[in-house]
């Protein structure tokens, strides 16, 4: 009898596990399901063609270099910069909810429409360059800051400055043959102050409208407006190295002036942008200043006894947006630039949870 009883209640117990289980099947399937058609972070890659067959190297039958500066020639070792870390980047509340970023890629006919010109120094890898170039179409130019630079990259005139250096040497080699967008970057895939898509570069670029970079003619891939806005000379919350660098903003309207080729008496009293060296420009741009004024920025930063290694690319830092050509107080708003350079236009509540429009 007891035997019975057990196996009875075996029955019914195995009878009300079956819905059970059926409903929890179905919802790690919707789950799946729901999880296949959000949007990465990282777009799906463009179809492309076959890789360039030949590598881009630093040695003499290679290299780009067209023009001799001798007097670029400076030796200081490149420091692993730690600027404004404790910001940490953006908090999780500042990101969008996964699958809210739109692809708003331009599909382009060859890799030489967009190149990404990168500094990277120490043993940081970048092998992800290569790898987004051949699935997104784009020229890697990636010069290396290291005192013996191994021979698969490019070598900047200096080693100053951080990748003050490798930007500028790019930009006087190959100013007459500018692919039409220019991507600099820093070398090391994950960066704190990478927002919107995570840290990772590569997400950013996945999803930079060319649109923006085409009308605005430069763009910062940062839209967060702190640290850098609405002042980064008068800062409301300066950390340790704006003091230890207080004398050359005492000194910057000599130092603006000659580096700009204007009159110090002209020189902005504010300068105000988002950090951190991480932009997009269109050709065109570029080529609105002399290549002239380029190789004199270069000089001034190879040849200075002003400040150390540090500060010179803390100080460049803050001025490419005006290099190329933008107010010098220049704080778009964080919403909208989201909007123009991801395609992260709402609703949400940055937005008010309304949808804004991109610039096109």
């Amino acid at each position: 009898m007891f035997r019975k009883s057990t196996t009875g209640f075996k029955r019914i117990l195995f009878l009300l596990m079956v819905p059970a289980v059926i409903l929890l099947v179905r919802y790690r399937l919707n789950d799946l399901a729901n999880v296949r058609d959000q949007t990465p972070w990282r777009s799906k890659p463009a179809e492309h063609e076959d890789a360039r067959e030949n590598d881009i190297t630093s040695d003499g039958n290679t290299s780009p270099y067209k023009i001799s500066l001798s007097s670029l020639n400076g030796d200081t070792s490149a420091e692993d910069s730690s600027q404004h870390e404790s910001f940490g980047g953006t908090s999780q509340a500042d990101r969008p909810a996964s699958g809210s970023l739109q692809r708003y890629f331009i599909p382009h006919e060859n890799a030489e429409d967009v190149s990404i010109v990168a500094a990277r120094s120490g043993p940081e890898s970048t092998d992800w360059i290569q790898d987004f170039c051949e699935d997104y179409k784009c020229t890697p130019y990636i010069y290396s800051l290291d005192a013996e630079p191994e021979d698969e990259f490019l070598v900047p005139y200096s080693r100053k400055g951080h990748e003050a250096s490798a930007y500028l040497s790019y930009i006087i080699d190959n100013y007459d043959n500018l692919a039409p967008y220019t991507i600099f970057i820093h070398g090391r895939e994950e960066q704190w102050h990478n927002d919107v898509a995570g840290p990772y570069t590569q997400n950013v670029l996945a999803n930079l409208r060319y649109e923006a970079v085409s009308i605005n003619g430069y763009v910062n891939l940062r839209c967060s407006n702190r640290p850098g806005c609405p002042s980064t000379i008068f800062q409301a919350n300066p950390v340790s190295v704006d003091f230890d660098y207080q004398y050359m903003i005492d000194q910057l309207p000599e130092v603006l002036g000659y580096l700009l080729g204007i009159d110090p008496s002209e020189v902005p009293a504010d300068i105000g942008h988002q950090c951190c060296a991480q932009f997009a420009v269109a050709r065109e741009r570029i080529q609105e200043r002399p290549q002239s004024d380029y190789i004199r920025i270069l000089e001034w930063i190879a040849t200075t006894d002003m400040t150390d290694n540090y500060g010179i690319g803390w100080l460049i830092e803050k001025l490419w947006h005006m290099i190329f050509g933008m107010p010098a107080v220049y704080c778009a708003s964080e919403e909208q630039c989201r909007c123009d350079l991801y395609g992260w236009c709402g609703p949400n509540p940055l937005t008010n949870s309304q949808v804004l429009t991109p610039i096109s």
